[in-house]
């Protein structure tokens, strides 16, 4: 999918924990600055980096063209939960350790650029999944794009799980928890936990329970249309992450999890296999596979 919109608007979203990263985004700024290009910044993030004139709230974020992440996966997942469903592709620069996610290397960010606001580059859809969360006349919705982990709170007592698939029961899982993984998220908290690594180009979703007390402990692999829905036998505290962040802890009465309308769309410049990236990430080297 290629994008024709020509970019007046960059949301810059850096991580700020890493010391390289405030010099280079100020001057990314600039850079964008002598392109006619304004640059918005997170309000919190505009106070650190002393910028208050481009403090921007999330309303004015998924407004924007364009968004670039300066860090790592974790940037760009932190990305996607402020666009909350907003169609505004992602670029990743990777200034992390992994960087599955991320598009461009630091040394590349301006030729990378050039090419982004040129409209020379291809959009990557991918799956998003949207979680529902019941606690007692509360109701609160997430969108996830790696993964929904459903884990026991601050005590040491396994979760008795009823999960339902399409309204039918399917199994009690007594476990730490369970995880709900996109295919993009095959490869992260899932893959962690024994579950199989799948091609982003697939719509599905994995359910892999986390140190489960049984002999099953296998991923199980559902279609893009399938919904299921997790009642919890026991009202323990529960904690719910939502791509590696903690959004809610405490006694919850459901969750239900299906594929949602939403997609996030990453930026791609160059044609690399998901498999050959797969093995370069992990270090995975053919003598292994032999």
């Amino acid at each position: 999918m290629a994008m024709a919109k020509k970019i007046n608007n960059i949301a810059i979203i850096p991580n700020l924990d890493k010391p390289e990263v405030p010099a280079i985004a100020l001057d990314l700024i600039k850079w964008l600055s002598k392109h006619g290009i304004k640059s918005r910044i997170t309000e919190a993030d505009a106070i650190k980096m002393d910028v208050p004139e481009l403090a921007s709230d999330d309303a004015e974020i998924q407004e924007c063209d364009l968004v670039v992440c300066l860090g790592g996966d974790g940037t760009i997942l932190r990305a996607v939960r402020l666009l909350a469903g907003a169609p505004v592709p992602v670029i990743g620069v990777n200034l992390g350790r992994v960087g599955f996610l991320t598009e461009v290397e630091a040394a590349d960010l301006y030729p990378a650029m050039e090419r982004v606001i040129a409209g020379d580059f291809d959009i990557d859809e991918r799956m998003m999944l949207k979680c529902t969360v019941k606690a007692g006349e509360f109701s609160y919705d997430y969108l996830a794009l790696n993964e929904v982990a459903v884990e026991r709170g601050h005590h040491q007592r396994m979760l008795e799980m009823n999960v339902y698939i399409n309204g039918i029961s399917f199994s009690q899982y007594t476990a730490d928890g369970l995880i709900f993984a996109t295919p993009t998220g095959s490869t992260a908290y899932s893959f962690s936990t024994g579950g199989p690594v799948v091609s982003p180009a697939n719509n599905l979703i994995l359910l892999t329970p986390i140190n489960p007390h049984s002999l099953f402990g296998r991923t199980i692999v559902l279609a893009e249309h399938d919904y299921i829905d997790v009642d919890l036998a026991k009202r323990f505290e529960v904690l719910i992450g939502i791509d590696g962040f903690a959004v809610l802890g405490t006694v919850i009465d459901s969750i239900s999890v299906k594929k949602s309308d939403a997609k996030a769309l990453l930026v791609k410049l160059k044609e690399k296999s998901f498999y050959t990236l797969f093995k370069e990430k992990l270090r995975v080297w053919d003598t292994w596979l032999r």
